[in-house]
C-alpha cells in the first residue's frame, strides 16, 4: 500500500470539509478528516470511516490504520461496527506486534473482551516468540512427538476445564447443602480428574526428556557428518593432487618418445631416394626394377612409370630405444597402479582397465579413463577406439 501521496490544496479540502458540514457530521469528525486529507489519504480511503454508525474513537482507529498502511484483509475484520474501540485498538496494536492475521480474525469472531483479547494473543506471541528460537527439527520421529505433547496439552486443557466446572458445581453444592450424596461423587470424579491429570502429566515429562535426547543424538550426529566431510575433502584434495603430478609426471616423460618418433621419421624420409628409369636397384646382386607399367584401353602397355623405393635403415639405436621404452613403461605402470588405487572406482570399472592394460593402452590414455571416472560401459567403448587408434599410428 505505500504511495507517495500528494496533498490536495487547501482550497480543495476547504470544499470537501463544507460538503460533510452540510451533511451534519460533527466537528471532531471534520477535524479527522482535514489531518487526513493533509496527510495526503485519497477521499475513497477516507470514506472508510465516514460511517454514521461509528464514534470518533473508531474512526480515530481505523485512519490510524490507514496511516500506517495495514493491509486491507486486516482493516476488513478491524472495521466491524460491532466491535468497541478498544476491541479495535488491542487487535490492531498485536498484529503490530507479529500475531497472524488469521489469529485475529478467530480472536475477534469470538467477541471476548478486551482484557481476554489481549491475554490470547499474548500466549499466541509468546508461542510464536518460542517457535522463532527453537531451531527446526528434521525427525519424522521427533514430529511425532511434539505432535502428541501437543495432544496431551489439548486433553489437559480439556481437563482443566472439566476440573473448574466440577469445582465450581462442587462448590454450589456445599454452599446449598442439598444433596450430600451429590457431592461426594463430585468429589470422587475430581480425585479421578487429579489422577488423569497426574498421569498425563507423566507422559508429557517422559516425552519432554526424549525429545531432549533426540536433539542430543541428532547434535551428535551432524558433528560426525561435519567430521567426516572434512576428510572426504582432504582425501579428494590428495587424490587430486597425486593425479595432478602423475598427469605432469607422463607428459614429461611422453615428450621424448615424441621427438624419437620425429627422428625415425625423418630418417625414412632421407632414406627415400628416386630411381630413375635408366638405373636400377640391385639386392643381394640382384637387380630389383621399381616400375609400374601403364597400359591403355586395349590391354598394350604404353610406359613404364619409374617409383620410389624407400629403405628403412635399423641401427643399434633401435635397441636402445626399444630398452628405453620398456624401462619407462615399467614405471609408468606403477604409476597406474597407484592412480587406480587412490581413484574411487568400481570392480566393473577395474576390469575395464585390466583390459586396457592387455590390449597396450599408452599411460596418458589410461590417465584419461581413471581420471574421468566414467561409467563400465562407456569405458568398454573407449578401449575400442583407442585400440584401433593405436593400431591406425602403427
Amino acid at each position: 500500500m505505500e504511495e507517495n501521496r500528494e496533498p490536495l490544496s487547501a482550497i480543495a479540502i476547504e470544499k470537501k470539509l463544507q460538503l460533510l458540514r452540510n451533511k451534519h457530521f460533527s466537528e471532531d469528525t471534520i477535524a479527522l478528516v482535514k489531518s487526513d486529507y493533509e496527510y495526503g489519504l485519497k477521499e475513497e480511503e477516507i470514506s472508510l470511516y465516514l460511517n454514521k454508525s461509528y464514534d470518533i474513537e473508531q474512526m480515530k482507529i481505523l485512519s490510524e490504520c490507514l496511516h500506517k498502511d495495514v493491509p486491507k484483509d486486516v482493516i476488513d475484520i478491524i472495521k466491524n461496527t460491532k466491535y468497541s474501540v478498544h476491541q479495535m485498538q488491542v487487535s490492531l496494536e498485536f498484529y503490530e506486534k507479529g500475531v497472524p492475521v488469521q489469529t485475529i480474525k478467530e480472536v475477534m469472531d469470538k467477541g471476548e473482551k478486551p482484557i481476554t483479547m489481549r491475554r490470547l494473543y499474548e500466549e499466541v506471541l509468546e508461542q510464536l516468540n518460542k517457535v522463532k528460537k527453537q531451531i527446526p527439527e528434521e525427525s519424522e520421529y521427533v514430529k511425532a512427538l511434539i505432535s502428541q505433547m501437543d495432544e496431551v496439552v489439548e486433553k489437559i486443557n480439556h481437563q482443566n476445564e472439566r476440573y473448574d466446572a466440577l469445582n465450581k458445581k462442587l462448590s454450589e453444592i456445599e454452599t446449598s447443602k442439598d444433596d450430600e450424596e451429590v457431592r461426594e461423587r463430585l468429589v470422587k470424579e475430581n480425585q479421578d480428574k487429579d489422577a488423569l491429570i497426574n498421569s498425563q502429566q507423566n507422559e508429557l515429562n517422559k516425552a519432554s526428556s526424549t525429545i531432549a535426547r533426540l536433539r542430543d543424538d541428532i547434535e551428535k550426529k551432524d558433528k560426525e557428518m561435519k567430521r567426516m566431510g572434512d576428510r572426504i575433502e582432504s582425501l579428494e584434495d590428495k587424490i587430486i593432487s597425486v593425479a595432478t603430478e602423475n598427469k605432469k609426471e607422463a607428459e614429461s616423460k611422453a615428450e621424448p618418445q615424441e621427438s624419437q618418433s620425429v627422428s625415425k621419421a625423418d630418417k625414412k624420409m632421407v632414406d627415400t631416394v628416386a630411381v630413375p628409369q635408366n638405373m636400377q636397384a640391385v639386392a643381394n646382386g640382384i637387380p630389383v626394377y621399381y616400375q609400374i607399367p601403364i597400359v591403355d584401353g586395349t590391354g598394350n602397355v604404353v610406359q613404364r612409370l619409374p617409383i620410389e623405393r624407400s629403405v628403412r635403415k635399423s641401427s643399434n639405436s633401435g635397441v636402445a630405444s626399444l630398452f628405453a621404452r620398456l624401462s619407462f613403461k615399467k614405471k609408468s605402470r606403477a604409476d597406474i597402479v597407484k592412480l587406480v588405487a587412490s581413484g574411487d572406482l568400481v570392480p566393473a570399472q577395474l576390469v575395464q582397465i585390466k583390459s586396457a592394460i592387455e590390449k597396450g593402452l599408452t599411460e596418458s590414455q589410461l590417465v584419461e579413463l581413471i581420471n574421468n571416472n566414467i561409467s563400465a560401459e562407456k569405458m568398454k567403448e573407449i578401449i575400442e577406439i583407442a585400440v584401433l587408434e593405436n593400431s591406425m599410428a602403427d
